[in-house]
């Protein structure tokens, strides 16, 4: 506060009042009285040089001095007991004198913590602000989630409810809002609460609630604790799940009547089950039991993981070569180096570091009985000739030697990829394509067959289960998500995929919220899934496909459809030509 009227003007002390008296009135600023040497004496007492001048008094300025003053180097130096001992208080700055009365300065301390208070008052209004900007995009963002939040305290007592609310029960959420939970329960309100749950278990609980307004949802209730451990907050997710019920209900119809229409095949090759109530699945599996006694060249067409080496085994075992070797040859997992050596043998000293006495092959190791050569796509085609001339003529030769040597082998190839472009592109010969796929069969993939997931998912279930003495169980609900997954990696994913759930459950019974961290590292679908799930609309329109596309196989009308699903022809009709599944279909009452 160095203001320009506290600019004090130095005098000497030795200078008489006299040469004072007519220069004094016309100065508005604080005389400092200084000695020669510039050296502050204090402050000039213009009470006492008026009255000496009123005397006629001469004597020297210094005699008007007031010393009662304390030098500072900021005003905020000055504390209360120095406001109480000192009249004068002087702040030198670049080497002039400012000079505060004892009252001026407890005022200008006085407006400082005013300022100060007012600008704290200011901070606080600004940060009260900032939070209630918080908590209204807090609830706008809670009020504008299709699900409903439902918030209490650890009493039970309901301090927030969103406004999907309304649209699940019917209520506004004015409804809930300062009542208890069990006031609620106790009125009918709210049925089954999984807030009481969770303040009584203190653990997460999910319950599906059905409303009087005929809604169905998926209730979470969690429990938030403070920094002590102590329950604070008990928040709850309700997902309405009606869309998703009755999806199930027609899925379960669906499933039905596939019981009813296509029994379940299974076939037992070791420890390896193959099992399949899919209506191509089970086409495939007859064909390859009406052609496993001849000796014709099958090939087997089928994505990986779909179990094409188990239908090998199964064309073996239903063969006369039954009780021969069946030798399997995965010809992609072999090195090219080395896969003719491995396939055909190799006579002594045929190369460096071969054994002294040879070593025999897989195809002489298959005399007798059945070669698969798995994915044949994988074969260097250099070596693709030799491959020819074991079909053709059942005859090889071993590396590095000289005669030829017969075996009676019986050949199954498979492959997951598409030869016929291989040939175009010069990687695959057309003439050894021709020579193996005499009778070809495809195993469709599991997307195809639906109705398998839900099949083998049991089957899976039940054998891991026993497997590591658990007694882990799937609802319905997340059997339902399972069935409704893309599983490109067909048969051995889902295998996989069942063994990890059946290892790291946490409880006995597994629902869809359990699922999503498999579900990341196992499936791989061209739906996205909000929060792990399927849109319902998008669910229930895949699942009504799934069923016509199925029935359409079944029925050779649209009356008997629309029986069969418990629904009017008229919706049929319209369904069919929604999916676009109407062509070549009689609609015939």
């Amino acid at each position: 506060m160095a203001e320009k009227k506290n600019k004090a003007v130095p005098v000497l002390d030795h200078v008489p009042i006299k040469e004072l008296e007519k220069w004094l009135p016309f100065q508005k600023h604080p005389i400092v009285i200084v000695d020669k040497t510039f050296r502050l004496m204090g402050v000039l007492d213009k009470e006492r040089f008026w009255r000496k001048a009123a005397q006629e008094g001469n004597e020297a300025i210094e005699t008007c001095t007031n010393s009662r003053f304390l030098r500072i180097q900021s005003l905020s130096e000055a504390t209360e007991e120095d406001l109480q001992k000192y009249d004068y208080f002087i702040v030198e700055d670049d080497h002039q004198y400012f000079c505060y009365t004892a009252n001026e300065l407890t005022a200008w301390q006085y407006v400082q913590k005013m300022n100060g208070l007012m600008n704290i008052n200011q901070s606080l209004q600004e940060e009260l602000d900032r939070a209630l900007r918080k908590n209204r995009d807090l609830k706008q963002i809670l009020n504008s989630s299709y699900d409903e939040i439902f918030v209490t305290d650890a009493e039970g007592n309901v301090l927030f409810v969103s406004d999907s609310c309304k649209h699940f029960t019917g209520l506004p959420p004015e409804a809930y809002t300062n009542k208890n939970i069990r006031e609620l329960v106790h009125k009918g309100i709210i049925k089954e609460s999984v807030t009481l749950k969770t303040m009584q278990t203190l653990t997460v609980q999910t319950a599906e609630q059905k409303y009087p307004n005929g809604k169905t949802v998926l209730a979470t209730a969690k429990p938030v604790y403070d920094d002590e451990g102590k329950l604070y907050r008990i928040v709850t997710n309700s997902r309405d799940i009606s869309e998703l019920a009755e999806m199930k209900r027609k899925l379960l119809e669906s499933q039905t009547i596939q019981q009813e229409t296509c029994p379940i095949v299974q076939h037992s090759i070791g420890e390896k089950n193959f099992i399949t109530q899919s209506a191509n699945m089970v086409s495939a599996l007859k064909l390859a039991e009406k052609i496993a006694p001849l000796d014709s060249s099958v090939f087997i067409h089928g994505e990986s993981g779909v179990g094409k080496g188990v239908l090998a085994r199964i064309i073996h075992e239903h063969s006369p070569r039954k009780e021969k070797s069946f030798i399997q040859v995965n010809c992609g997992a072999i090195p090219e180096s080395l896969i003719e050596s491995e396939l055909f043998g190799y006579e002594a000293g045929a190369f460096t570091g071969a054994s002294k006495r040879g070593k025999p092959g897989m195809v002489q190791m298959a005399d007798g009985g059945t070669l698969f050569l798995d994915e044949i796509g994988e074969m260097p085609l250099e070596l693709q000739v030799k491959i020819l001339h074991l079909v053709q003529d059942k005859t090889f030769k071993k590396v590095g030697g000289t005669d030829e040597k017969r075996v009676d082998i019986r050949i199954i190839s498979a492959t997951n990829k598409n030869l016929l472009q291989m040939i175009e592109e010069k990687t695959f010969r057309q003439d050894l394509y021709y020579r193996l796929h005499v009778v070809p069969l495809r195993i469709p993939p599991l997307r195809e067959r639906k109705q398998d997931i839900l099949l083998l998912t049991d089957y899976f279930l039940e054998h891991f289960n026993q497997k590591y003495s658990q007694l882990v169980e799937l609802d319905v609900n997340a059997k339902l998500f399972i069935q409704l997954q893309e599983w490109r990696g067909n048969v051995r994913e889902l295998e996989n995929f069942i063994e990890q759930i059946v290892v790291t459950a946490q409880k006995q019974i597994i629902s869809i919220e359990d699922l999503p961290l498999a579900m990341n590292q196992h499936t791989h679908h061209d739906i996205q899934f909000p929060s792990h799930l399927m849109p319902l609309k998008k669910a229930v329109e895949e699942t009504e496909k799934q069923i016509l596309s199925y029935a359409l196989t079944k029925y050779s009308s649209t009356r008997k459809i629309a029986k069969a699903l418990g629904v009017n022809q008229t919706t049929i009709m319209r369904k069919l030509h929604k999916y676009q599944l109407a062509q070549n279909r009689t609609d015939e009452p």
